[in-house]
């Protein structure tokens, strides 16, 4: 069996000084994009909700952008690996109808009561236990999830351009730290627009080129047919 060490270092990119180029361009667009959104912020709503004045089909990007995280990309990639076509079935039956249930049902309650956080509903809605509860329980699931994406992303870098686990987790943060600071709602959303693209323009060569290496469509159907026999 190929141990962890052998298979990341199998993995590892022959990288180059244009590779790191590219990275800090990276950098220097997420930290300008903070800088820029800064200039409009002055108020505590101008930092929570952006002073309710983005497009729609921007924040629409960035609520994609933001279920395209490490976690969906490795996650789902590891699980489809392992159980195949069921896993999107995740996203059919459990993730896709609760986003279209918050676009369509709760999302007006919200914007009509003028509150700029969901634990802020509750104090409206209830009281200042609700309110406290959900505030707790928010803040724990954010600092988890945080957690698990950052170690996801600590995963590939790793693997990808040999930085240890912790550099990459310190320069990720530091970075998300910085432009959530400077722009707030604003800086976070613009630059989940850009990591949508980003990731589109990673994804869709990555998808045509694995076709490609299984015989294409018709490639991948007959494989699939030969591991778990025709389906009726």
């Amino acid at each position: 069996m190929e141990t962890p060490t052998y298979l990341a270092a199998e993995l590892r990119l022959p990288t180059n000084w244009l590779d790191y180029v590219i990275l800090g361009i990276y950098f220097v667009a997420v930290l300008g994009i903070g800088f820029a959104a800064r200039r409009s912020v002055k108020t505590s709503l101008d930092f929570f909700l952006s002073g309710r004045s983005l497009p729609a089909w921007v924040t629409g990007l960035a609520f994609i952008a933001a279920n395209l995280g490490a976690t969906e990309i490795l996650g789902m990639a590891a699980n489809s690996a392992q159980y195949g076509v069921y896993t999107t079935h995740w996203y059919w039956i459990g993730a896709i109808p609760a986003m279209v249930f918050l676009g369509l049902v709760m999302m007006p309650f919200y914007y009509g009561s003028k509150v700029r956080s969901v634990p802020e509903f509750l104090l409206l809605r209830f009281d200042k236990a609700a309110h406290l509860l959900s505030s707790i329980l928010f803040a724990l699931a954010s600092i988890l999830i945080a957690g698990v994406n950052l170690y996801a992303l600590a995963i590939v870098v790793e693997a990808l351009l040999g930085w240890p686990q912790w550099v990459a987790i310190v320069v990720a943060g530091f970075f998300v730290l910085v432009y959530i600071t400077l722009g707030g709602l604003s800086s976070a959303i613009y630059n989940e627009v850009l990591q949508f693209f980003v990731i589109l323009a990673a994804l869709i060569p990555i998808t045509i080129l694995g076709l490609k290496k299984v015989g294409g469509w018709d490639g991948l159907s007959d494989n699939l047919t030969a591991q778990h026999g025709p389906t009726s």
